[in-house]
Protein backbone atom coordinates (compact mmCIF):
# COMPACT_ATOMS: atom_id res chain seq x y z
CA UNK A 1 0.00 0.00 0.00
CA UNK A 2 1.72 3.42 -1.16
CA UNK A 3 1.84 5.93 1.71
CA UNK A 4 -0.64 8.69 0.80
CA UNK A 5 0.65 12.23 -0.54
CA UNK A 6 0.93 15.50 0.58
CA UNK A 7 -2.31 16.83 -0.97
CA UNK A 8 -4.29 14.29 0.44
CA UNK A 9 -3.60 14.75 3.62
CA UNK A 10 -4.48 18.34 2.97
CA UNK A 11 -7.70 17.23 1.25
CA UNK A 12 -8.88 14.76 4.71
CA UNK A 13 -7.37 17.67 7.31
CA UNK A 14 -9.24 20.02 5.43
CA UNK A 15 -12.69 18.28 5.05
CA UNK A 16 -13.94 19.26 8.54
CA UNK A 17 -12.70 23.38 8.31
CA UNK A 18 -15.37 25.62 7.68
CA UNK A 19 -14.06 29.18 6.74
CA UNK A 20 -14.86 32.57 8.93
CA UNK A 21 -18.20 33.60 9.19
CA UNK A 22 -19.84 30.51 7.05
CA UNK A 23 -22.63 28.80 8.79
CA UNK A 24 -22.78 25.07 8.53
CA UNK A 25 -25.22 23.56 6.37
CA UNK A 26 -28.63 22.30 8.53
CA UNK A 27 -28.53 18.54 8.90
CA UNK A 28 -30.89 16.81 7.08
CA UNK A 29 -33.17 14.95 9.96
CA UNK A 30 -33.33 11.35 9.97
CA UNK A 31 -36.55 9.79 8.22
CA UNK A 32 -38.69 8.43 10.99
CA UNK A 33 -38.47 4.75 12.41
CA UNK A 34 -42.44 2.83 11.89
CA UNK A 35 -43.88 1.43 14.96
CA UNK A 36 -44.93 -1.66 14.71
CA UNK A 37 -42.89 -2.79 12.18
CA UNK A 38 -45.68 -1.17 9.41
CA UNK A 39 -44.63 0.32 6.08
CA UNK A 40 -43.23 3.50 5.86
CA UNK A 41 -46.14 6.16 5.02
CA UNK A 42 -46.30 7.17 1.20
CA UNK A 43 -45.42 10.57 0.66
CA UNK A 44 -47.59 11.88 -2.22
CA UNK A 45 -46.36 14.75 -3.92
CA UNK A 46 -48.05 17.99 -3.37
CA UNK A 47 -49.34 19.78 -6.58
CA UNK A 48 -47.75 23.42 -6.85
CA UNK A 49 -47.18 25.72 -9.42
CA UNK A 50 -43.60 25.04 -9.15
CA UNK A 51 -43.99 21.22 -10.54
CA UNK A 52 -47.14 21.67 -12.33
CA UNK A 53 -46.20 22.31 -16.24
CA UNK A 54 -47.59 25.64 -17.30
CA UNK A 55 -50.46 24.40 -19.73
CA UNK A 56 -52.18 22.37 -16.63
CA UNK A 57 -51.62 25.38 -14.21
CA UNK A 58 -53.93 27.38 -16.48
CA UNK A 59 -56.44 24.61 -17.01
CA UNK A 60 -56.81 23.79 -12.92
CA UNK A 61 -56.94 28.16 -12.59
CA UNK A 62 -59.95 28.31 -15.39
CA UNK A 63 -61.74 25.27 -14.51
CA UNK A 64 -64.89 26.13 -11.92
CA UNK A 65 -64.64 25.34 -8.05
CA UNK A 66 -67.13 22.85 -7.12
CA UNK A 67 -68.89 24.22 -3.97
CA UNK A 68 -68.60 21.11 -1.16
CA UNK A 69 -72.17 19.42 -1.64
CA UNK A 70 -74.26 19.91 1.23
CA UNK A 71 -76.31 16.72 1.99
CA UNK A 72 -80.28 17.71 2.01
CA UNK A 73 -82.57 17.84 5.23
CA UNK A 74 -83.91 14.58 5.94
CA UNK A 75 -87.26 13.41 5.03
CA UNK A 76 -90.20 12.87 7.98
CA UNK A 77 -90.56 10.07 9.15
CA UNK A 78 -94.60 10.60 8.69
CA UNK A 79 -95.74 12.35 5.56
CA UNK A 80 -99.18 14.36 5.85
CA UNK A 81 -101.64 12.99 3.43
CA UNK A 82 -104.78 15.18 2.70
CA UNK A 83 -108.04 13.29 2.89
CA UNK A 84 -109.56 12.43 -0.57
CA UNK A 85 -112.63 14.88 -1.25
CA UNK A 86 -115.85 13.41 -0.91
CA UNK A 87 -117.62 12.04 -4.28
CA UNK A 88 -120.39 14.05 -5.23
CA UNK A 89 -123.22 11.59 -6.11
CA UNK A 90 -125.09 14.44 -8.50
CA UNK A 91 -124.93 13.34 -11.91
CA UNK A 92 -123.26 14.43 -14.14
CA UNK A 93 -122.10 16.99 -16.53
CA UNK A 94 -122.60 20.70 -15.51
CA UNK A 95 -125.20 22.43 -17.01
CA UNK A 96 -125.94 25.88 -18.42
CA UNK A 97 -125.35 28.22 -15.71
CA UNK A 98 -129.31 30.05 -16.32
CA UNK A 99 -129.96 26.26 -15.55
CA UNK A 100 -127.89 25.57 -12.49
CA UNK A 101 -129.79 28.93 -11.45
CA UNK A 102 -133.59 27.77 -11.80
CA UNK A 103 -132.69 24.78 -10.37
CA UNK A 104 -131.54 25.94 -7.54
CA UNK A 105 -134.25 28.38 -6.91
CA UNK A 106 -136.80 26.23 -7.79
CA UNK A 107 -137.91 28.33 -11.08
CA UNK A 108 -138.41 25.10 -13.03
CA UNK A 109 -141.40 23.58 -14.63
CA UNK A 110 -141.99 19.78 -13.26
CA UNK A 111 -143.44 17.79 -16.42
CA UNK A 112 -144.11 14.43 -13.62
CA UNK A 113 -144.02 13.70 -10.38
CA UNK A 114 -143.31 10.33 -8.02
CA UNK A 115 -143.31 9.67 -4.48
CA UNK A 116 -141.04 7.17 -3.03
CA UNK A 117 -141.34 8.08 0.22
CA UNK A 118 -142.26 5.05 3.13
CA UNK A 119 -141.16 2.49 0.21
CA UNK A 120 -138.65 0.15 0.47
CA UNK A 121 -135.60 0.12 -1.41
CA UNK A 122 -136.32 -2.95 -3.57
CA UNK A 123 -139.94 -1.31 -4.73
CA UNK A 124 -138.55 2.35 -4.65
CA UNK A 125 -135.88 1.29 -7.57
CA UNK A 126 -138.68 -0.95 -9.74
CA UNK A 127 -140.96 2.33 -9.38
CA UNK A 128 -138.39 4.62 -10.04
CA UNK A 129 -136.63 2.75 -12.93
CA UNK A 130 -140.52 2.37 -14.79
CA UNK A 131 -141.06 6.15 -14.02
CA UNK A 132 -137.80 7.37 -15.54
CA UNK A 133 -138.04 4.94 -19.03
CA UNK A 134 -141.81 6.57 -19.08
CA UNK A 135 -141.19 9.64 -19.12
CA UNK A 136 -138.40 9.44 -21.09
CA UNK A 137 -139.98 8.18 -23.99
CA UNK A 138 -143.01 10.70 -23.73
CA UNK A 139 -140.11 13.40 -24.19
CA UNK A 140 -140.37 14.73 -20.82
CA UNK A 141 -137.05 16.52 -19.12
CA UNK A 142 -137.84 17.90 -15.58
CA UNK A 143 -138.84 15.37 -13.42
CA UNK A 144 -139.60 15.75 -9.46
CA UNK A 145 -138.77 12.60 -7.45
CA UNK A 146 -139.71 12.96 -3.75
CA UNK A 147 -137.61 10.39 -1.31
CA UNK A 148 -138.32 11.53 2.07
CA UNK A 149 -135.64 12.84 4.54
CA UNK A 150 -135.46 10.11 6.64
CA UNK A 151 -134.56 9.91 11.10
CA UNK A 152 -131.72 12.01 11.50
CA UNK A 153 -131.60 12.98 7.44
CA UNK A 154 -130.38 9.49 6.94
CA UNK A 155 -133.04 7.97 4.35
CA UNK A 156 -131.48 5.32 2.28
CA UNK A 157 -133.45 6.24 -0.72
CA UNK A 158 -132.26 9.65 -0.57
CA UNK A 159 -128.77 8.48 -0.56
CA UNK A 160 -128.92 5.95 -3.17
CA UNK A 161 -130.91 7.61 -6.24
CA UNK A 162 -128.12 10.03 -7.21
CA UNK A 163 -126.22 6.58 -7.44
CA UNK A 164 -128.96 4.49 -9.47
CA UNK A 165 -128.56 7.38 -12.12
CA UNK A 166 -124.89 6.56 -12.33
CA UNK A 167 -125.38 3.52 -13.72
CA UNK A 168 -127.30 1.46 -16.40
CA UNK A 169 -129.91 1.84 -17.43
CA UNK A 170 -130.23 5.22 -15.75
CA UNK A 171 -126.73 6.50 -16.99
CA UNK A 172 -128.07 7.10 -21.05
CA UNK A 173 -131.35 8.46 -19.75
CA UNK A 174 -130.35 11.04 -16.85
CA UNK A 175 -128.39 14.63 -17.45
CA UNK A 176 -128.74 15.66 -14.23
CA UNK A 177 -129.54 15.09 -10.31
CA UNK A 178 -129.91 17.86 -7.99
CA UNK A 179 -131.60 18.86 -5.01
CA UNK A 180 -135.02 19.86 -4.95
CA UNK A 181 -135.76 23.42 -3.94
CA UNK A 182 -137.33 23.99 -0.44
CA UNK A 183 -141.12 24.86 -1.75
CA UNK A 184 -140.72 21.44 -3.84
CA UNK A 185 -139.31 19.38 -0.98
CA UNK A 186 -135.81 20.64 -0.29
CA UNK A 187 -133.23 18.02 1.03
CA UNK A 188 -135.81 14.81 1.19
CA UNK A 189 -136.62 15.63 -2.99
CA UNK A 190 -134.47 15.78 -6.18
CA UNK A 191 -134.98 17.30 -9.95
CA UNK A 192 -134.24 14.09 -12.09
CA UNK A 193 -133.53 16.30 -15.52
CA UNK A 194 -133.37 13.50 -18.63
CA UNK A 195 -131.38 14.48 -21.53
CA UNK A 196 -132.81 14.92 -25.03
CA UNK A 197 -134.60 11.92 -26.61
CA UNK A 198 -132.63 12.03 -30.12
CA UNK A 199 -134.77 11.65 -33.74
Amino acid sequence: MSAPDNDDIWNLYAKGVKKLGEKEAPKEAPPLKPKNNAPPPEIKETVTEQNLPEEKMETLLAAPRVAASVPAPAAPSCLYVPPAPPSCPWKKEPLDLRVERNMSLGDVVIEAKLDLHGQTEASAYDAFKEFVETQSKRGKRMLLVITGKGAGGESVLRANLPRWCDVPPFDNLVLAVRTAAQHHGGDGAYYILLRKRSG
